[in-house]
């Protein structure tokens, strides 16, 4: 099927090509005509050489190098030896393949297989997975033809993996969701008979060291919420953050969660509030939460009389049913913890492990042992106990076991009398 080099028919251009060639470069013998496979990847192929009449030679550029591996599997995959159809369905680039995988568009896609199935994941999950490719994985090959990816390209992509918005690295568990990803998209694309093998399936996880996350500590927490009203305004600056982070605090609920709050979400005769939505990280406002359909289809959540007092006075203040805008605008996670981060750096309290979810592993921490797990599962929406929630003291778990003892004091006792 190939040669070295084309061959020789005595001319002075024949001489020309049989000089020795860098054996990085494959060349294919083939007709003249442009197989449409080659058309069709013409943004993937950076140097198209023909050498009249036999064959051409690809080099594909890949992360500004020249790969010819990529060159060789191309031509392999793509040219028969002796015609010029394809052993696989049309040409499809992974942009193509990848556009919208995770919505429900396609009747026959992925994610409405998995509805058929039986297996019920939440409107969250599949957006954050979409949310994945649209980011990262289409901008860096959605050109390029879906089987041309390899193993290699797509784990070294992975594990160098930066945060579109800091730019810094992305978290283990970030990037394995990532991994994830990929290996879902081309198994389908195995199903559907575009790619032969999914390259992506054996490649290894990445061990998670995640940073741990810290809750506030009792002393942080009256430095961060004082009893005097005013201060605390002074503090957050303003009512509207001041009351947002006070929300938060006494419920529990995910940044999201209290962004989306309407006016209509309070109820001041049962001093707390509820809500069935939550802002994503496109602003856009969803008629969901986080845990809508595993179980807790909506959150509430009672509040403190400072937080109530602060809360009405903010709606007195406000126009329009939403109640937290910025400049007319949803507020996003980054934005509002940012705000938390540089509030608690100026108050002098410790960064480090510390974000606006901290105040939902305060809340959880606070009344775990406290109310029943029944109660506290529903006030923070889990579908099951969460250790990492969950930063009790030795000394809190003791106090909280003294009802404990008395029960060991007793045992046998009521035995002993009825003899």
């Amino acid at each position: 099927m190939c040669r070295t080099s084309p061959p020789d028919d005595g001319s002075e251009k024949s001489a020309k090509r049989q000089e020795p060639m860098d054996p990085c470069y494959r060349i294919v013998t083939k007709p003249i005509a442009l197989h449409a496979s080659v058309k069709n990847i013409k943004k993937r192929v950076t140097n198209v050489k023909w050498y009249f009449p036999f064959c051409l030679v690809c080099v594909v550029q890949d992360a500004g190098t020249n790969n010819m591996i990529d060159a060789v599997r191309f031509a392999d995959n793509h040219l028969d030896d002796g015609n010029f159809s394809k052993n696989k369905k049309d040409a499809m680039t992974f942009g193509e393949f990848a556009k919208d995988f995770f919505t429900p568009k396609d009747p026959r896609g992925y994610r409405m297989r998995n509805i058929q199935r039986g297996k019920s994941y939440g409107e969250d999950h599949y957006n954050h997975q979409q949310d994945m490719l649209d980011l990262y994985f289409i901008p860096q090959w959605g050109d390029w033809l879906i089987d041309s990816l390899s193993d290699v390209q797509i784990e070294d992509y992975i594990l160098g993996l930066k945060s579109k918005q800091t730019g810094k690295l992305l978290g283990d568990s970030m990037r394995n969701k990532g991994l994830t990803v990929m290996k879902i998209v081309l198994q389908e694309a195995k199903r559907q008979g575009f790619v032969e093998k999914n390259v992506a399936a054996d490649i290894s996880e990445i061990t998670e060291h995640n940073k741990k996350r810290l809750p506030f500590r009792d002393d942080e927490m009256r430095i961060m919420f004082p009893e005097d009203d005013n201060e605390l305004i002074n503090i957050w600056g303003g009512l509207m953050w001041s009351v947002y982070f006070l929300i938060m605090r006494d419920t529990g609920f995910r940044p999201g969660e209290v962004a989306g709050l309407e006016r209509k979400n309070y109820i001041p005769e049962f001093h707390g509030l509820y809500t069935r939505q939550s802002v994503d990280i496109h602003r856009k406002l969803r008629e969901r939460i986080k845990t809508t359909g595993k179980g807790f289809d909506f959150k509430t959540g009672v509040l403190t009389a400072q937080t109530e007092r602060l809360l009405r006075f903010h709606l007195g203040t406000m126009s329009g049913d939403m109640l937290f805008l910025v400049n007319g605008r949803f507020i996003i996670p980054e934005t509002s913890n940012k705000h938390l981060k540089e509030t608690i750096k100026t108050l002098g309290i410790p960064r480090k492990g510390r974000t606006q979810y901290s105040l939902r592993h305060s809340f959880e921490t606070d009344l775990s042992g406290e109310i029943s797990d029944q109660i506290l599962l529903q006030l923070m929406a889990h579908t099951g106990y969460r250790q990492e929630y969950d930063h009790r003291t030795p000394e809190t778990l003791l106090r909280q076991l003294q009802p404990v003892r008395k029960i060991l004091e007793e045992r046998g006792k009521d035995d002993q009398n009825t003899r």
